[in-house]
């Protein structure tokens, strides 16, 4: 029986790694020796925007994202760098969720997620604390090529990052990531 691998390469991954504009994961990137047989790609032709139209109802309803297409276990794991641990998991699935609850509604981004981006002190109660510093980001695109990042009234930003300190007792720092791409790339890998 083959072992298939399915990815969500789309075409912008496509013209940025082959024109050495950035390196993608899942262009050019496979390992010479894999246990898969077979990789398959079924939107490696079309532009985000093409693919999260003739995606819309591929994922359960229950907190998925309404601002892509993209596979959850993907979403998760561009969420965040180096090891990938059921704790860092958890921690973006629900600082993701809260960011998404918070922006996509009111203010209907082009893609919208948090990422876990390493450590940093803090204070929870009376402790000091070492924890998760979570960047939320939110942008607006015409087909990924270029982004926009998403003015968000300040207050809001401050509520956002209030929740998930409270409900994350992981999470040590909220930051917002106001970089438009280029130079930036949408998402965090």
């Amino acid at each position: 029986m083959p072992t298939c691998l399915l990815q969500g390469t789309i075409y912008p991954d496509r013209i940025e790694s082959e024109g050495g504009i950035k390196s993608h994961h899942n262009v050019g990137g496979m390992p010479l020796h894999t246990a898969f047989t077979k990789v398959i790609e079924p939107i490696r032709d079309l532009y985000k925007d093409e693919g999260k139209r003739g995606c819309r109802g591929a994922r359960p309803a229950a907190r998925r994202s309404s601002t892509g297409c993209r596979s959850r276990a993907r979403d998760l794991l561009s969420g965040f760098l180096g090891e990938v641990t059921k704790e860092k998991v958890e921690v973006v699935r629900e600082a993701n969720w809260i960011a998404e609850s918070e922006i996509v509604e009111k203010y209907r981004p082009w893609q919208c997620f948090a990422a876990l981006i390493g450590l940093g002190t803090g204070v929870k109660g009376d402790n000091r604390i070492l924890g998760w510093i979570v960047a939320v980001r939110a942008v607006n695109s015409r087909d990924g090529m270029t982004a926009d990042p998403l003015e968000i009234p300040f207050a809001e930003l401050v509520k956002i990052g209030s929740r998930i300190t409270a409900e994350i007792p992981s999470v040590s720092r909220v930051v917002y990531d106001v970089t438009p791409k280029p130079p930036a790339t949408i998402e965090y890998e």
